[in-house]
């Protein structure tokens, strides 16, 4: 009992989180809403629809947005405290117009969304997190190197991004999508996860 309020029940939590959830990417096909809609409420990972890459990087999309709920980054990686959660992609930007678009009308707790594409030699440490699409894999190792001291989260989608040190890794098995975390990693960069996303995702460590 909370201010004479009956305290909810942990079923009754998930369930709000199920529809914060749902609302936040409720542009993105119906299909993939229910399944990010699943996945975030800590259940089988999302599978994707099989109607074209489009849908796959809207799905991915989302799911990049929703990783800042999950992560803390220290105070001082905001220069004041209504300054934007800052989300980069490096090189070639797989993501529709539309659904960036979108996306910068979101927010994070109080934080609005800033999506922007940069060139890899672009300065990189301004951003919170940086994807590394796949058409830049071989630049994946360099910028990771970049980025060391910075309190940037790195995010990309081929194999071995995680072990070269990068922090968390899309992967895509048959029609489902895992995710792959370098705890370590996050912690050299002062970022917190919550052990609720670390549940759901493989736990690796530096290759090298």
């Amino acid at each position: 009992m909370r201010n004479g309020r009956p305290r909810k029940s942990g079923d009754e939590q998930a369930g709000r989180e199920c529809r914060v959830v749902a609302r936040s990417v409720r542009r993105i096909p119906r299909i993939c809403l229910v399944i990010l809609a699943c996945w975030l409420c800590w259940s089988a990972p999302p599978a994707l629809p099989s109607n074209g890459e489009g849908v796959e990087y809207s799905v991915k999309l989302a799911i990049l947005y929703n990783f800042t709920k999950f992560i803390e980054w220290p105070p001082d990686s905001y220069r004041d405290p209504s300054a934007p959660v800052r989300i980069c992609i490096v090189g070639r930007d797989p993501f529709s117009p539309g659904m960036e678009s979108d996306l910068r009308t979101r927010t994070v707790g109080r934080r609005p969304i800033e999506v922007v594409a940069l060139k890899a030699t672009e300065t990189l440490k301004l951003c919170h997190m940086v994807f590394v699409p796949v058409t830049e894999r071989d630049q994946a190792a360099k910028i990771i190197r970049d980025l060391k001291g910075s309190s940037t989260l790195t995010v990309g989608e081929t194999e071995g991004f995680a072990g070269l040190g990068g922090i968390i890794n899309l992967t895509v098995e048959g029609n489902n999508v895992h995710f792959e975390i370098n705890q370590l990693a996050a912690q050299r960069a002062g970022l917190k996860i919550s052990s609720k996303l670390l549940s759901l995702a493989k736990i690796v460590g530096d290759l090298r």
